[in-house]
């Protein structure tokens, strides 16, 4: 039986869905702040809960799996009066290169990708409860904040108590803030629009919705309240799952009869960088799309090895030999897939029993003991040995070699991994692209010196936008940095 480790009761726990009869289940995950590209931090956070749903898939379960986009927040606001663009635009860039990236990973597309600013009408109703139930209050400043004082499960997912909340709280907030508020750890529902930025009618007045709120929200639209499993990065734990369960039991207290709103919580583990978290804030990240084809050097593939290699719940200290070890491990699977395709050459043997047998339980011990996909990808290279006996056998029988086969095809569906090799995409697109760049500097270049200087900051914000920054130096030269 599959057993979860639940973030909540920090336990390994037997899976059973919420209906057991029709094997259904609701999983969400909170999807990306869409202001930048993705970072090999957010591949983690993406390809953990893409391995969770498909051996749930693999076990006969139907997966309903939402993942949201917060497509207003602060940083995308800033992002946005920073390169002079509207926010949407932002937004509508980012989520477009993050579809892109999940192709290019394997990862199964979401049944719904919701966006927050799409689902504002629902963000209101939660904030109109929450006061009315006295679990929210409206501050001296307009904004409305939740009062987690008013809610004695405070505190149970993280495990952090209130006076502890509070002191977390008083670090990251302003002081303006803090002045307002009842309790320092109240976190806010629906902020107040300031000048030029964008917003929506409520009945507090022009704002938007606070970030926490959105979830609650979003899941409980596109999967009802409870659901099976909240999945997310470590990082999310507290406060954002924390105030986002509080809100989410509060105001639906009814129809969740005063119990808990998610079955599994179901956290991944951090990748860091000389062991600091991966984060933009900090300014240590690893693009993605720079260290994966079609634009960097690496097998989209290598980035799944690496994840799969140790249990996601455990760090990973980003070291760039990671590549090449990750690489190594898939030639040797792809090597034994086509030594036995050259075996065979054609045929079609019977189906041999016992090596399948004993690889697919292998497999499945590892993935039902908390996704242990180290485990599992011990039991696959343990079937490349058998299969590399086999082939090295003066006659290798094809029965058990076309078994292997299906057995390798089978893991390696289920975990994510592309079943054939791989090849980098061609270069000529990418030549001929720089060649156009090039074209574009030596045109913004002519009417600069016809002063056309709203042509050029256009072609300048659009070279921006496919990633290129144009500095202008003296003498009329430039540089370019590619982002």
């Amino acid at each position: 039986m599959l057993r979860i480790l639940n973030s909540q009761s920090r336990q390994k726990e037997d899976f059973k869905p919420l209906d057991p009869a029709a094997k259904d289940v609701r999983m969400y995950v909170c999807g990306p702040t869409v202001y930048d590209s993705l970072h090999l931090g957010h591949a983690r956070a993406c390809i953990t809960p893409d391995v969770v749903r498909r051996y749930l898939e693999y076990r006969g379960c139907r997966v309903k799996f939402v993942s949201n986009f917060t497509d207003i927040d602060d940083k995308i606001i800033k992002r946005a009066n920073a390169e002079k663009r509207n926010w949407k635009e932002l937004t509508e860039h980012y989520i477009a290169e993050f579809h892109t990236m999940m192709k290019v990973l394997n990862v199964l597309p979401a049944t719904i990708y919701p966006k927050a600013t799409e689902h504002i009408p629902e963000m209101i109703d939660i904030v109109k409860t929450l006061l009315a139930q006295k679990h929210a209050y409206v501050a001296s400043d307009g904004d409305v904040y939740f009062d987690t004082t008013t809610y004695s499960r405070y505190g149970a997912l993280s495990g952090r108590k209130l006076e502890e909340d509070d002191a977390g709280h008083s670090q990251r907030i302003s002081e303006a803030r803090m002045q307002v508020k009842k309790n320092p750890g109240d976190f806010v529902l629906w902020k107040l629009a300031k000048p030029g930025e964008p917003f929506w009618d409520s009945p507090w007045g022009k704002g938007r919705p606070g970030w926490h709120l959105e979830c609650s929200a979003m899941s409980r639209k596109h999967l009802g309240v409870p659901f099976d499993i909240h999945g997310g990065g470590q990082d999310l734990l507290f406060p954002h799952h924390e105030d986002e369960k509080a809100q989410t039991e509060c105001a639906y207290c009814e129809e969740l009869k005063n119990g808990e709103a998610v079955r599994y919580w179901v956290h991944n583990g951090f990748l860091t960088l000389n062991h600091e978290k991966m984060s933009k804030s900090l300014g240590n990240v690893k693009w993605l799309r720079e260290m994966i084809w079609p634009e960097g050097p690496h097998d989209p593939m290598t980035v799944r090895m690496i994840f799969l290699s140790a249990h996601y719940r455990a760090p990973i200290n980003f070291e760039p030999g990671l590549f090449d070890e990750a690489a190594a491990r898939l030639d040797r699977i792809y090597n034994a897939v086509e030594g036995i395709d050259r075996a065979i050459a054609g045929q079609l043997p019977a189906t041999a029993i016992g090596l399948k047998s004993r690889a697919i339980k292998a497999f499945e011990a590892a993935m039902d003991d908390d996704f242990n996909t180290a485990g599992a990808l011990a039991a696959l290279f343990d079937l490349v040995s058998d299969v590399n006996k086999q082939l090295a056998a003066k006659a290798p029988s094809l029965p058990v070699l076309s078994a292997a086969r299906d057995d390798l095809l089978t893991i390696l569906t289920t975990l994510g991994i592309r079943t054939q090799r791989g090849t980098k995409p061609s270069s000529t697109a990418s030549g001929d692209s720089l060649k156009l760049v090039d074209l574009l500097l030596q045109v913004r270049q002519d009417v600069r010196t016809a002063k056309l200087f709203a042509v050029s900051d256009k072609i300048r914000n659009g070279l921006k936008e496919l990633g290129y920054d144009v500095e202008d130096l003296p003498g009329g030269k430039w540089a370019v940095k590619k982002k």
